[in-house]
Order: structure tokens, then C-alpha cells, then sequence
């Protein structure tokens, strides 16, 4: 069974997947159980780009190559060995380029056949994702099943941020990344705020109030979620109700963590943000022990600050 037809079957009534869903043969490093989107996540955020060698770059093309004669079999076996040294998520540019430099010798409708064929036919994951990523060159907007099918193996946090590429490029890409976001809670919930170009309140209030909100670290999606949800302006606005200031607290934590992203350091004058929250914060609240912890932890924070300035 392939990997779409996989998720397709496993999706709840809810529109979602189990919360432990797992697909066979998942990542198991050294032992150590990795969760859905977590190795790509680690290669995204804290390792940086290592281009492909001159040898590499041959096999590529060889594989491109194969395919483009409609060799789609061993093309595909060519990419699951290949894929064992460099995960998909780290030749995406490399990838797009090898196709685009040999267009003369690739004819489009069969490059897009065998991108189908990868993303919807197999079983391997890193072929789904060169499928995903293959189609990134084409438009794929209008086509009901492929669109749902995109849709559909966003849902697992694997395979999200590939989806999301291709949504980024539709005309309804902020109500399909948005809907995506509520679907998933773990890294793809991370791609989908990085990537949201929010233009509608509705988007700007669920970023607001459930941004951050997710299985890994609130921090990774902590500063995205300040500038696209207008954090500043909110601030700047005052009168904000309880459950603003109990977003805007939480957001502030996320900002003072800095331990895997840069979060309050991208400021030129983080205090003086930090002095707006708890002057907002001295209205007459009914604030839950987290908030009270918060609102401690910055002030806190600004008289180490004040400290290191000395």
C-alpha cells in the first residue's frame, strides 16, 4: 500500500490522524526514535546547507535522466538508495535545478507523470517527498484530486512542509496552510506559521492564540507568530481582554526561551516590549499561575538585563 493510501485510510472522523500514527519503517537512528518531521525539522533550523559533490550532483542527473525516458522504476530504486545519503529535505534546490538545467531533454509531461507516480504510488518516504518536490515545477492547483491528495499527507507531520511548498503557490494558499495548521500539532504545525502569509483576521487570531501551540517547542514558531499576528499593534492598542493578555504572555515566554531560535535577541529594544506587556499586564486581570510565572520571569529577565548593561 502506498503512503498517501496509508494516511487516506487513517484519517478520523475529526479530519485528522491518530495522535500516535506512525508509518512503518519510520526513522530509527542509532537506536533513537525520532518523531514525524523531526530529523527534517533538526536539518531546516540547525544544520546548515552542504552543497551536493560533483559526483553526487552526476548521480542526480543520472536519475533525472532515467526518469525522463520513463525508466520509472529503477528511477525510483535509484532514489531510495540515493536518499539514504541525502535526505530530500537537503536536495530540494539541487533537485529543481538538475530538471531545469536538462529541460531540453526532459519532456515536462513525463517528468510530471513520474513526480505523480512518486508522490502518490510510493512506499518510500523520501521518494514521496521527491515526488512533492518535483511538482513544486508544475502547477498543481486546479487538479481536485492531487490538490486533495497534497492536502491529505499534509495531515502527517512528515511530510507537511513538502505539502506546504506546493499550497504557498495556490490562490487559496492561506485558507489551505491555515486549515492545515489546526490538522497537525507537532513540526508541521511549525511549517505551516512559518509559512502562512496571513491577510484575513480569522488567520491572524488563530496564529494569536494557537501559534505557538505545539508538540516540539513553542519558541520555533515564537517570533513568526509576534510579527504575523501583530503582536506590537496589539500591544500598542491596550484594553486587550483576558484571553489577548494570556496570548500575549505566552508569546512573550516563547520569545525569553532563545534556546533553539532566535526570539526577543531579534529586537533592536526587546525591554522596551517587555516594558508595554507589564504595564498592559497591571489592568485587573484574573491572571492563572502560569501568567502570574510569566509575568515574573520578565521582570525577571529585564532586572538581569539592566545587570549586564551596567
Amino acid at each position: 500500500m502506498s503512503i498517501v493510501e496509508l494516511i487516506t485510510k487513517s484519517i478520523e472522523e475529526n479530519g485528522m490522524l491518530p495522535e500516535y500514527f506512525e508509518l512503518p519503517g519510520e526513522d530509527d537512528t542509532e537506536g533513537v526514535k525520532f518523531a514525524a518531521g523531526a530529523m527534517d525539522g533538526i536539518c531546516m533550523y540547525h544544520m546548515g546547507h552542504n552543497p551536493l559533490s560533483d559526483a553526487d550532483k552526476k548521480s542526480l542527473e543520472e536519475l533525472i535522466l532515467l526518469a525522463g525516458k520513463s525508466e520509472f522504476a529503477e528511477a525510483e530504486k535509484g532514489f531510495v538508495q540515493f536518499c539514504k545519503d541525502h535526505r530530500a529535505i537537503t536536495i530540494i534546490d539541487e533537485l529543481q535545478e538538475c530538471i531545469l538545467d536538462n529541460k531540453d531533454k526532459l519532456d515536462p509531461n513525463v517528468m510530471f507523470e513520474f513526480a505523480n507516480n512518486m508522490f502518490l504510488q510510493s512506499s518510500d518516504m523520501e521518494c514521496v517527498k521527491i515526488g512533492l518536490s518535483i511538482l513544486e515545477l508544475f502547477n498543481t492547483q486546479g487538479d481536485r484530486e492531487l490538490e486533495t491528495a497534497i492536502k491529505t499527507i499534509a495531515l502527517f507531520d512528515e511530510f507537511t512542509i513538502f505539502s506546504v511548498f506546493l499550497m504557498r503557490k495556490w490562490s487559496t494558499a492561506e485558507k489551505d496552510i491555515l486549515e492545515c495548521a489546526k490538522r497537525v500539532h507537532g513540526w508541521g504545525r511549525i511549517h505551516c506559521t512559518d509559512y502562512i502569509e496571513p491577510t484575513e483576521n480569522e488567520t491572524k487570531e488563530w496564529l494569536l492564540f494557537n501559534g505557538i501551540d505545539n508538540d516540539v517547542m513553542p519558541a520555533y514558531s515564537a517570533w513568526n507568530v509576534f510579527i504575523k499576528a501583530d503582536v506590537p499593534a496589539l500591544i500598542r492598542r491596550g484594553n486587550l481582554s483576558l484571553e489577548e493578555m494570556h496570548a500575549v504572555l505566552k508569546i512573550t515566554e516563547a520569545l525569553m526561551d532563545e534556546g533553539p531560535v532566535p526570539g526577543l535577541s531579534n529586537m533592536d529594544n526587546p525591554e522596551v516590549f517587555l516594558n508595554d506587556v507589564l504595564f498592559r499586564a497591571e489592568g485587573n486581570y484574573q491572571f492563572t499561575e502560569d501568567d502570574l510565572k510569566i509575568i515574573n520571569d520578565i521582570r525577571n529577565y529585564m532586572t538581569s538585563s539592566e545587570m549586564e548593561d551596567i
